[in-house]
């Protein structure tokens, strides 16, 4: 089986992983930066990912 190449989406807001995780979105895994030791999440990012935190982006602006 040969990986997927894949742009990926680092968030480390976890209010907006919930989001996105409650909008059916898969978390491929979540980790914690070396440096810093805050916590992420990664993503796929594709066309709905992007479109999903335009409206999220929005509705914070509101």
């Amino acid at each position: 089986m040969k990986p997927k190449n894949y742009e990926a989406f680092y968030c480390y807001d976890s209010k907006l992983s919930v989001h996105l995780r409650n909008k059916g979105f898969t978390c491929l895994t979540i980790a914690k930066n070396r440096q810093t030791n805050n916590l992420f999440s990664v993503y796929v990012r594709d066309e709905a990912l992007k479109n999903e935190l335009k409206q999220y982006n929005l509705n914070l602006i509101k």
